[in-house]
């Protein structure tokens, strides 16, 4: 629309720039502030998902599991760790373990890598273990060239979500797993 406006008032060349200009501070808009989904076990599997999307989801007690769905790059990393704390923040009985997903994350910069270590140390301060799981490999290698993976929990790619709830139910108050020995092939 504004594009439509913008070459009825300015021109053809013009009214186009209008509209290229809109729409990339939309998309940085959005991208400034991706879904960062609370995930709950699909009943009766080892799978989870978003429970805003699916009430029917059940949440795991003493635990809270995210899923950031978005690249995590320095202009959204802030707002993805706010949604995080805020969430773990609002709950009556804070959570004894917070899981972060990876796994749709695509990308993780230099930025946002030491402030996802920040905030486990700061969740680790409040008592609350945390572990971050399903890294893809660019993402792997970025947390492992920072020196943070450790901080995260030991990054590897064979931990899944399912495992660490897992092992929290079975023994929540031992330390969370230990990471495999890497694969030859990772």
């Amino acid at each position: 629309m504004a594009a439509f406006v913008g070459v009825l008032t300015f021109g053809l060349l013009d009214g186009v720039m209008i509209g290229a200009a809109i729409s990339l501070v939309q998309l940085v808009r959005a991208s400034s502030h991706p879904h960062v989904a609370l995930l709950g076990r699909i009943p009766g599997t080892r799978r989870f998902s978003d429970r805003d999307r699916h009430a029917d989801n059940e949440l795991i007690p003493n635990a809270m599991i995210f899923r950031p769905e978005s690249l995590l790059v320095y202009f959204n990393i802030d707002n993805v760790c706010d949604v995080i704390l805020s969430r773990v923040r609002g709950e009556p009985t804070p959570p004894e373990l917070v899981v972060l997903d990876l796994s749709a994350a695509a990308r993780v910069d230099m930025q946002s890598a030491h402030t996802l270590a920040g905030m486990a140390d700061e969740l680790t301060a409040q008592g609350i273990q945390f572990h971050a799981v399903e890294p893809r490999s660019s993402v792997r290698e970025r947390l492992r060239h920072e020196h943070v993976d450790g901080k995260l929990g030991g990054i590897n790619r064979f931990t899944t979500v399912a495992e660490v709830i897992d092992h929290f139910q079975r023994e929540p108050n031992a330390s969370l797993l230990q990471p495999n020995e890497p694969h030859p092939t990772e």
